[in-house]
């Protein structure tokens, strides 16, 4: 054999068996891709969150964690009719979870389905009876398909729980008022403007006649 053809066969021999990094693993593959889309959320880009959602789907399938995850992603990114389908998606996933039930609720107020957010905010109660924030969600939900008087009774616990949180204060305030009972919805809006002196809602229900 010529000098030149052994050279040849070391450096064959030398690139067959030279040391090779490894290939990442799946599962940290999927580490760098949830570390990716936690990165691109923070700096709100949830378009950008949601497809490396997708990338994780693809490469290890889809789980609880991933579609919840999803779910949320699509309420920032503003498609609120995805978010309710893998929302309701994420539900099946863990049916006797409160999380899920609860984050549906946000994508309906978005979407203004207020029969769907009141069953909702049911579902969420039916597990956990105080949670706050679906008992202000049906208190929302029965105030815009007219139920007035629910909606007064919904607000008026939040108030006596929640004293500060004026949201609660002007929900229960439009409440009465549309009950006709407008010397009771401007105290309450009066007290509300007293601290929040330029609270829309408060200053809105004090314009009406």
């Amino acid at each position: 054999m010529t000098l030149a053809r052994l050279v040849c066969a070391a450096l064959l021999l030398a690139l067959l068996f030279a040391p090779r990094p490894a290939a990442a693993a799946p599962d940290e593959r999927v580490a760098a891709l949830y570390r990716a889309s936690y990165q691109l959320e923070a700096k709100g880009d949830a378009a950008g969150a949601l497809a490396k959602m997708g990338e994780i789907r693809a490469l290890a399938g889809a789980t609880y964690f991933v579609v919840v995850r999803s779910a949320w992603l699509q309420y920032l990114k503003g498609d609120s009719a995805a978010a309710v389908t893998s929302y309701r998606d994420a539900i099946r996933w863990e049916p006797k979870a409160v999380e899920p039930k609860l984050g549906v609720t946000l994508p309906l107020l978005a979407l203004r389905r207020w029969r769907d957010l009141e069953r909702a905010c049911r579902e969420v109660l039916a597990l956990d009876p105080h949670q706050a924030t679906a008992r202000a969600c049906l208190a929302h939900a029965l105030y815009s398909v007219g139920n007035y008087p629910d909606a007064a009774t919904a607000y008026r616990k939040l108030v006596a729980e929640y004293p500060a949180e004026l949201d609660h204060q002007t929900g229960l305030g439009w409440a009465l008022l549309r009950m006709g009972r407008r010397a009771d919805a401007h105290r309450l809006f009066q007290g509300v403007v007293a601290v929040a002196p330029d609270n829309a809602n408060a200053k809105a229900g004090l314009a009406q006649p």
